[in-house]
């Protein structure tokens, strides 16, 4: 570390003083101690003063509003030096003349807004932005070049001067430019040019400065920066400061052998957040230095280079303040500390310069000590909160998420089954982690053939554990019950009250924080348990959905079972739904359901359920379970509506109307469930009558009744809607009883007769392509064929009766036997008119002779 004072050569130097060292900082002011100030201090060399280079606030008839107007004025003349050459600025702005055969009329500043009489001073937006302060803020918050790399540099340096965000654009009154751009635009066009003016007067006096020091026989007394031949300050106009003695015009400083620049705390310090910058000290704007004792060459290229009036040289007693604090620092300290700390360090060679002059006659005067402040400045940390949260961070984080490249299925290598098996039954959470995830991504993937994929029926273990895994985490140890039945008359949990009661509990304030897993109190850490069933039944949904797992996956009935198991809705005791299993919640219980109906619609054409007469426990317990997710769904009064009403209720417009997709998928399940009558003849048996008749009145509320509801039915969505519907109406209407049947008929409030009726006239009668009308076709074909089955009032499971007709006097089995005679008890014969018109059509021989029997009366 080098000394703190600047020593003779030949005399031995005083002892350290690391409270004397400081860094050279162009804002921090020279007369006044800055308490608030922005750049951490850094320790640099100090100078050697020298008493004809005081600063004019140093000066004894000097005071401080004189200063203050002699640093504006010599800060208003470089700027004018700076602009001299290329587009000059207006007097009113610098206080200085246009230069000689200059048109005013073609310049660039002419919307500059100055006020008279302030020289310095551009309103901007009804506020008065003082250059010299705007150049001292930008000086110290590291140059324009940094405040426009930072985000809302700008914006922060217009907050000190009480700009506003937005100002209105000249050309277009309707817009708003922010006003940091306009401020940085600002600085860049006028500032700017001076800025980089004096940057480079600083840099070629420091380099001067050094070569003077390294030439033998000259005074080593501070570099004079404006001896500088050949500079581009001839010229100027009488009471002009020359360019090079801009360069000197924030601080006294010298300098030995260092090339020294800008603090470069002004390079790396970032921007504040706080108002303490207006508080900030202003930069020490001084006259340009004189050397003490300069030689005749540099006296004359000061006298040519400087041609403004110069102040009179100080008398030595203006340095005497500064000599007598060096005076009491050193008598602080102990004499012998001193000695003991002046023999432990080498002589410093580098300080020592040669103070003879060429001719050896004049005897070196007496070392002035600097006196230096040290600030203490704290480092603060930039906050930029909102509301506890950093979204800046928060962005970041989902943008580099997002940039993360996806992994590729090669990087899995070759996948162990018993591998896999054996990480499910270990129950470590990496191991079920890594498994799961491993089971899922394979049963997504597609085999080479068509159809084909992971072969789940040829991993019986991994699939036995999965199963395990999820009865374990849904009901831990309690065992399923064996006999279960729809109650007759009993209320049964709706699918929307679910959901409303879900969306309540969510919409509630502050429903974010609170702890959505029942299992939290009592569950050690590890995986939330209502996360693993939800993988397990989306992994067994993947599975579902290639054709040669279905034949596996329908067959094996405990997958089955533990699917809708999971799927239960209890009441508790103050009358409220909540999950059968302890590890869900009401939502996870929506998410099931959805992937069960979605992993029944996938296996329903392959289940077909056993001995139909006596069929067994486990087959009742799989038929009752869906059939209550069905109608829980089906049984929605707010639903059970015609199409035009249901899009009025849920508010879609008409132009991207589409059915219900939960109950479009409830009826696809059942209508695949009950195309074979095996599977009819159990749903007979587990379903009460009360919720037969139920689900019936909801599927014929839902049919299309006034024209505009058939409007709707040209669209492909809501025409296989409608044909769905009208499947389970036939399911239900097939494996119905009796006296069921008749009260069908019978039911005024209901109408079946009349509103089947007009959707066989209206599919019957629409036009269009001969494709669009198979489809038309094929839909009132299984309207008269549900009402066939109504009008005939039979049991379909009643074997004892005997199919063949009986014999009649001068009939043969022949005639007895023909196929074509239909008989019925007459539904449409209040119709006669439309069903006369229909027959009149042209229709299949089959769907001809069911609208003749429901017509005909018989006993």
């Amino acid at each position: 570390m080098t000394s703190s004072y600047n020593q003779p050569g030949g005399f031995t130097g005083p002892p350290h003083d690391n409270t004397n060292s400081m860094q050279f900082n162009p804002t921090a002011s020279s007369g006044q101690l800055n308490t608030q100030g922005i750049y951490p201090a850094q320790q640099t060399t100090n100078v050697t003063p020298n008493p004809s280079l005081n600063a004019p606030m140093s000066h004894p008839n000097f005071t401080p509003s004189e200063a203050v107007k002699h640093r504006q004025r010599t800060f208003l003349a470089g700027l004018a030096s700076a602009h001299a050459t290329r587009v000059p600025l207006p007097p009113a702005l610098t206080g200085n003349p246009y230069p000689p055969n200059y048109d005013p009329t073609n310049s660039q500043w002419k919307s500059l807004d100055c006020p008279p009489g302030q020289p310095g001073v551009i309103r901007l937006g009804g506020k008065d932005i003082d250059l010299l302060r705007l150049w001292q803020i930008v000086t110290q918050l590291g140059g324009w070049q940094k405040i426009t790399q930072q985000q809302n540099g700008w914006a922060q340096v217009a907050h000190q001067f009480d700009l506003p965000e937005f100002l209105p654009h000249l050309s277009n009154s309707g817009q708003q430019r922010p006003v940091g751009q306009i401020l940085g635009h600002l600085y860049a066009a006028i500032l700017q040019p001076f800025d980089e003016f004096y940057r480079r007067n600083m840099q070629e006096g420091n380099r001067r400065a050094m070569a003077a020091g390294r030439q033998p026989g000259v005074n080593a007394g501070p570099p004079n920066v404006n001896a500088v031949p050949g500079a581009p300050h001839v010229g100027l106009q009488q009471g002009a400061v020359a360019p090079n003695a801009v360069g000197n015009m924030m601080t006294q400083h010298a300098v030995n052998n260092q090339n020294s620049t800008i603090s470069p705390a002004s390079q790396s310090q970032p921007l504040p957040q706080s108002p303490h910058l207006r508080q900030s000290s202003a930069p020490n704007f001084q006259s340009p230095a004189v050397p003490s004792d300069p030689t005749p060459q540099a006296s004359s290229q000061l006298n040519a280079s400087i041609s403004a009036p110069q102040l009179t040289k100080p008398t030595p007693d203006a340095s005497e303040p500064e000599t007598q604090g060096a005076k009491r620092r050193l008598e602080s300290e102990e004499a012998e500390g001193k000695r003991a700390r002046q023999k432990t360090d080498p002589p410093d060679t580098t300080e020592t310069t040669n103070t003879t002059t060429p001719h050896g006659s004049a005897a070196p005067s007496r070392t002035q000590f600097t006196r230096t402040k040290v600030e203490y400045i704290p480092l603060s940390r930039e906050i930029d909160f909102t509301g506890g949260r950093d979204f800046n961070v928060l962005e970041e984080d989902y943008l580099r998420s997002q940039r993360r490249p996806m992994r590729d299925i090669n990087e899995w290598g070759t996948v162990d089954i018993e591998s896999l098996t054996m990480s499910i039954r270990s129950r470590l959470n990496a191991e079920l982690s890594y498994a799961l995830t491993t089971i899922t991504l394979l049963s997504t993937m597609r085999g080479p053939t068509p159809g084909s994929g992971f072969p789940i029926s040829q991993c019986t273990d991994l699939l036995e554990e999965v199963l395990d895994l999820l009865e374990e985490e849904a009901f831990g140890t309690t065992p399923d019950i064996t006999d279960y039945r729809l109650g007759n008359g009993a209320e049964m949990v709706r699918h929307r009250a679910l959901v409303d009661d879900v969306f309540e509990k969510e919409s509630m304030l502050f429903a974010g924080l609170e702890i959505r897993d029942p299992q939290y109190e009592t569950r050690g850490p590890g995986h939330r348990a209502g996360n693993i069933v939800l993988t397990v039944t989306n992994l067994i949904r993947n599975l579902s959905v290639t054709p040669d797992n279905m034949p596996c996956l329908s067959r094996h009935e405990r997958t089955l079972n533990l699917v809708l198991r999971v799927c239960g809705i209890t009441m508790s005791s103050d009358g409220t739904p909540k999950p059968a299993s302890p590890a869900l919640t009401l939502s996870d219980v929506i998410n099931v359901r959805k992937d069960a109906l979605h992993i029944f619609g996938n296996l329903s054409n392959y289940i077909v359920f056993s001995n139909p007469n006596s069929p067994s426990n486990a087959t009742t317990l799989t038929a009752s379970r869906i059939l209550e997710i069905i109608a829980s769904i089906l049984i929605e009064p707010f639903d059970s509506v015609p199409p035009t009403q249901f899009l009025k209720q849920s508010g879609v417009p008409f132009s991207h109307s589409r059915p219900s997709s939960i109950a479009d998928l409830a009826l696809d399940v059942f209508t695949r469930l009950g195309q074979l009558d095996s599977n009819r003849q159990v749903f007979s048996r587990v379903m009460p009558q009360s919720l037969i008749w139920r689900l019936l009145k909801s599927l014929v509320h839902r049919l299309p009744v006034s024209d505009l509801d058939f409007a709707f039915l040209n669209r492909d969505p809501w025409l296989s809607y409608l044909e769905k519907s009208i499947m389970a109406i036939y399911t239900i209407a097939f494996f119905s009883p009796p006296e069921l049947k008749k009260k069908i008929k019978t039911d005024r409030p209901l109408c079946f007769s009349q509103v089947m009726i007009r959707i066989v006239q209206r599919f019957v009668s629409m036009g269009g392509s001969p494709e669009v009308r198979q489809w038309h076709l094929a839909v009132a074909r299984r309207v008269v064929e549900a009402m066939k089955v109504v009008d005939e009032e039979d049991d379909a499971f009643d074997t004892s009766q005997s199919t063949q007709t009986p014999l009649a006097f001068g009939m043969g089995f022949i005639d007895g036997n023909d196929p074509g005679i239909e008989k019925g008890i007459g539904l449409l014969a209040s119709r006669r008119d439309a069903a006369w018109e229909l027959l009149m059509r042209d229709l299949d021989p089959v769907m001809f002779s069911e609208l003749e029997s429901l017509m005909r009366v018989e006993c």
